[in-house]
């Protein structure tokens, strides 16, 4: 996991790539974006590219539970870009799931674009149950 703050209050989350460190330096760009105490937006990409193994699951696990109170303070959703329609469908389902592990909700939309506008009106105060990602309009399909 790689995350980029350049352009904070908006977080990059790179599932699909990581530092030198690796997992544990992903959970210290995390921790110091908590540690900002502001309110922010992941916007995710790639996380269909990576597997974890199961330590790697438990190490996310246990680190999720010693951050719950600040990641459900401070992370107002992960913003999820997924161009192809089918795996689209497939984040949308886990959605609800995701939110109950991490504690802040996940929104899916098609383009980095997409996940712009939406992290925008999110940081404006919107929240994010009533923010619609509407499917965009493919006439070739996927």
């Amino acid at each position: 996991m790689l995350i980029e703050d350049d352009d904070f209050p908006m977080v990059r989350l790179h599932y699909n790539r990581s530092g030198p460190g690796g997992l544990d330096e992903g959970f210290t760009a995390f921790e110091a974006q908590l540690n900002r105490a502001r309110p922010f937006v992941l916007i995710g990409h790639g996380a269909g590219a990576q597997a974890q193994d199961h330590e790697e699951r438990k190490r996310v696990a246990l680190w999720m539970k010693r951050h719950r109170e600040p990641l459900r303070q401070f992370v107002l959703a992960l913003v999820y870009v997924e161009p192809q329609a089918a795996n689209r469908f497939v984040a949308r389902s886990g959605a609800e799931t995701y939110a109950k592990f991490w504690g802040y909700p996940m929104l899916v939309t098609a383009s980095d674009e997409d996940a712009r506008a939406v992290a925008a009106r999110l940081l404006a105060g919107e929240p994010a149950a009533t923010i619609d990602v509407p499917e965009p309009h493919d006439p070739g399909g996927d």
